[in-house]
């Protein structure tokens, strides 16, 4: 039976108490086997890869439930091979979380949902920051939406696959890395993160029926927005997303916003559309917006309309 050295067993105990570097130390002492069991699984390396690292992150969201320090490596390996089985199981591109888990099971949420109740949520959020526009995006996608797919992703962001893969690879590791090193952070992102979400949820849940609060959305984006649609097309002008909505007006459709998540300068908005019945097929069953801000406005954002049935 495998036993850490004494080190990693103060380390790991250390870990369970909130020490977040020894938990980092001992998360690089375990990543050799981590990924030597992966690769066994999932005779992938890419796939292997993506696998410890999201054991990081699940194991990073579920520490207060260990207790035990002589339990750890048993329990991360465990969080490893639910992980690589879920990620095999829809062709390699899938999401982390079944909802059909058991209730026992290591990962039975969506990660956003425990960044919400673990104690040092703010440190993760003050880790996003260090995320460049790219990565985040896919981070905040794979992570916050209900387009968690890789194949998704990339429609959404208008970019391959590969890239998809290699994107959330790097973010994956620039997060471990900064959320080891920010020790003190306050709830500072967090906060300015919940304040454009509420900004967000409100006026789009608003704008039809208040002209105020639809004139003071279109004043947030800035005049030379630059939008992608789902079909690849783009396009440049606030006046194509002020028309989009006119029309809505006009047929007596409805987007209404569900999720609202934002991190830095990006939100992404995910919710159902609501069609008028003489107009059943007119706007797609959900659609996500993800939206760059620069200096406060919205300069960029990429539309994104579900398959219709």
């Amino acid at each position: 039976m495998f036993e850490a050295p004494v080190t990693i067993q103060v380390q790991t105990t250390a870990a369970i108490h909130g020490d977040s570097t020894a938990l980092g130390t001992v998360f690089q002492f375990y990543r050799p086997r981590l990924l030597a069991h992966a690769l066994r699984i999932c005779g992938n390396t890419p796939l292997a890869q993506d696998a410890v690292q999201d054991t990081f992150i699940s194991a990073f969201t579920h520490l207060q439930s260990l207790k035990n320090a002589d339990s750890f490596y048993p329990w991360l390996k465990r969080i490893l091979v639910n992980i690589c089985y879920r990620l095999l199981s829809k062709e390699r591109f899938t999401e982390l979380t079944d909802h059909n888990l058991t209730k026992d099971s290591l990962i039975h949420q969506s990660i956003d949902e425990h960044f919400e109740k673990i104690s040092n949520r703010q440190r993760m959020f003050e880790a996003l920051r260090f995320l460049s526009d790219e990565l985040r995006s896919c981070i905040m996608l794979r992570y916050f939406s209900k387009h968690k797919s890789y194949d998704r992703i990339a429609e959404v962001l208008g970019i391959p696959v590969g890239t998809v893969r290699s994107r959330l690879a790097a973010a994956r590791e620039k997060l471990a890395t900064h959320f080891i090193r920010v020790q003190d952070a306050d709830d500072v992102a967090l906060n300015e993160g919940k304040q454009w979400s509420e900004y967000y949820f409100h006026s789009w849940s608003n704008m039809y029926d208040d002209e105020q609060v639809r004139n003071n959305l279109y004043n947030h984006i800035l005049p030379g927005l630059s939008i992608r649609f789902t079909s690849g097309k783009s396009g440049i002008g606030r006046k194509i997303l002020e028309t989009e909505i006119d029309n809505d007006l006009y047929y007596g459709s409805r987007f209404t916003p569900g999720e609202v998540i934002s991190s830095g300068n990006i939100t992404l908005i995910e919710g159902p559309n609501f069609n008028n019945p003489d107009y059943p097929d007119r706007c797609s069953p959900e659609t996500a917006f993800i939206l760059f801000r620069s200096d406060n406005k919205v300069a960029t954002a990429h539309i994104f309309d579900s398959p219709r049935h």
